[in-house]
């Protein structure tokens, strides 16, 4: 229910079109500069009762009537004014013309604040094209320029070079793009929560384009820190992660793990989100191999990766055809079989090693547990089977998918004929492979890459030649 306060004020913008409406129909024709002042404002009036579509004409004719009135600097205001409500109608083309009409008619401007609002304004509007990065970052530089004469760089200035640092980023130039954004970082901080919390996203994605992980990770991690306390857990779940993501590549675990942890809580916290929920837990399955590989630990990265298997389950029930989960799902399996794998490398890799060390010190390289229970014959050849199980199960789950996961779908056939050779049985591999070429044959040579046939024929061969 709208309150008398509002009421009043809305009876007042309804007043006040109705006279702006009168004095141009009074004065049309003469007076054209001050019509044209009155027909901007009153396209203001009626941005502010809620009709945007109706303003876009009104701010087009008082831009035209100054022009007509050898007046070109006063149509800057109501073109820049269009260009932004033509882009919030999704008219980007129109927004964009209205932009450079106003850089055009600025020329004679001496509002130094005013300059730079039409070239952010133009800025802003090429950006969003996304393929313009070069004279965004003309246009953005420009803006900051003038805003920086206004007296205006902690505000508008700080904007400008936020939107300067874009444009580079989105050209390649990241190196310049972090410059840029740290040296307004301080200011840009000072604009809400909701932007500190994008710049410090954005720096962190640019430090780790950069190969900067550990820098990286802490503004993620400050960004986090920001959004803490918002009523939406989702944004503090994704910096969260990505900020664990950035610690394992720069190879601290243990804080990895950490920010995992954090961001796991977050996401079921959501309850809406079992795509990231199940990464965090696949990849804190792959941090629990990374100092040893054992039993104790592979029972770890089986567990979470089990986890992560009734995720997704459970979100197909309410979900059954979804792509992207099917397709995690098949991932997941192909990760368990590749943690089993890396099992009974590690065992083969300690046998090797032991029977080799001639000083009797028994010393294990990669942080293996010289304690490390040795698996025996049957051991390995049932984790070899269970591979195989779960690399023909992801297969299965890939072909499903169609063409588009060929790539996934012969990288598990790839490694299932391998390990069939690995027990011996190099015609089971093989076979698995002719099944695939037979099937790729009969499809649409447009639905088909052109790897598919010379590396599954390639593959083929050598598991014939090693039987």
């Amino acid at each position: 229910m709208e309150t008398a306060d509002a009421e009043d004020h809305h009876d007042h913008h309804g007043v006040l079109a109705a006279e702006l409406t009168e004095f141009v129909a009074a004065h049309e024709g003469v007076l054209a500069d001050l019509v044209a002042e009155a027909e901007e404002m009153l396209g203001r009036v009626v941005l502010a009762q809620g009709d945007p579509e109706r303003a876009v004409p009104l701010l087009a004719a008082a831009a035209e009537r100054a022009i007509a009135a050898g007046r070109p600097w006063q149509s800057v205001d109501p073109l820049v004014l269009r260009a932004g409500v033509l882009l919030s109608l999704d008219r980007p083309e129109e927004a964009e013309a209205a932009a450079r009409s106003a850089l055009e008619h600025a020329a004679e401007l001496t509002d130094a604040e005013a300059q730079g609002v039409v070239r952010l304004t133009l800025a802003d509007i090429l950006l969003r094209r996304g393929d313009a990065a070069a004279e965004t970052a003309e246009h953005a530089l420009a803006s900051a320029h003038w805003f920086d004469r206004a007296g205006l760089t902690a505000d508008s200035g700080a904007q400008a070079r936020l939107l300067l640092a874009r444009a580079y980023a989105g050209n390649g130039r990241n190196a310049e793009a972090v410059e840029v954004l740290q040296s307004a970082l301080a200011d840009l901080l000072e604009h809400g929560d909701q932007q500190a919390v994008f710049v410090r996203e954005f720096l962190g994605d640019l430090l780790r384009r950069l190969n900067e992980p550990r820098p990286a990770a802490e503004q993620y991690l400050l960004a986090a820190e920001i959004a803490k306390g918002w009523e939406d857990p989702r944004p503090q779940a994704g910096l969260a992660q990505s900020a664990a993501d950035t610690l394992s590549d720069a190879g601290l675990a243990v804080e990895a793990v950490a920010a995992y942890e954090r961001a796991l809580e977050l996401h079921r916290m959501t309850g809406d989100a079992p795509v990231a929920e199940v990464r965090v837990l696949r990849s804190l399955a792959w941090l629990g191999l990374r100092e040893e590989v054992n039993a104790a630990t592979v029972a770890g990265a089986r567990k979470r990766m089990a986890d992560a298997a009734g995720v997704l389950e459970a979100a197909l029930t309410t979900e059954p055809e979804a792509p992207g989960l099917r397709s995690e799902l098949a991932q997941t399996w192909h990760q368990l079989a590749q943690v089993l794998d890396r099992y009974v490398s590690a065992n083969e890799q300690s046998d090797e090693e032991e029977d080799g060390d001639s000083t009797g010190a028994g010393s294990v390289a990669d942080g293996r547990s010289e304690s490390a229970t040795r698996l025996d014959g049957a051991e390995v050849d049932a984790l070899r089977l269970e591979e195989i199980e779960l690399w023909d199960r992801a297969a299965r789950g890939y072909a499903e998918l169609g063409p588009d996961y060929l790539r996934d779908r012969f990288q598990c056939l790839n490694n299932a004929a391998w390990t069939e050779q690995e027990r011996g049985d190099a015609q089971a591999g093989a076979a698995r492979v002719c099944v695939l070429i037979d099937e790729v044959r009969a499809l649409p040579e447009d639905d088909v890459p052109d790897w598919v046939l010379p590396s599954a024929e390639r593959l083929l061969a050598q598991l014939n030649e090693g039987e």
